[in-house]
């Protein structure tokens, strides 16, 4: 199995930042993208708030939230990286327009995991011309506001 050391997360809302959490703690470095312009402290500020409970429940296994960075573009994000956490918001069109954006970016071997309740991966993978690496992926909120 391949070990993903750098990941990326785009669109970084509440399931966005959940993932960025999770990735840290687990020891991996994370690149963020999301079009938001307070993107950055938002997300900082989610993960020093669950970063306790990530901790109090055994979740942190050598991270640390200073492993994030913050991109300006998607496909800066995902350059390097070996795993993709898509959660941009939950309309086919945004989906596939950031797909198309990003695919011929994407290292060879990296895995593309989406969150989305409301569409069905066959939907989504319609903005890929090479959907074989692409996977459902969610993740509830860690904190609760």
């Amino acid at each position: 199995m391949t070990e993903f050391k750098n990941t990326a997360v785009l669109g970084a809302g509440v399931i966005g930042a959940s993932w960025t959490a999770l990735f840290l703690a687990s020891g991996r470095d994370v690149a963020v993208h999301d079009i938001s312009p307070n993107t950055e402290k938002r997300v900082r500020d989610y993960v020093d708030r669950a970063w306790p409970t990530l901790e109090q429940i055994g979740l942190v296994k050598g991270g640390s939230p200073d492993r994030v960075r913050f991109c300006k573009s998607a496909v800066e994000a995902v350059e390097g990286a070996s795993f993709v956490q898509e959660n941009v918001p939950e309309r086919l069109a945004i989906k596939h327009a950031l797909y198309g954006e990003i695919e011929k970016h994407l290292a060879a071997d990296a895995v593309i995991a989406t969150s989305a309740s409301g569409l069905t991966l066959s939907e989504m993978q319609g903005g890929w011309r090479d959907p074989s690496r692409f996977v459902l992926g969610h993740t509830p909120s860690i904190h609760r506001t």
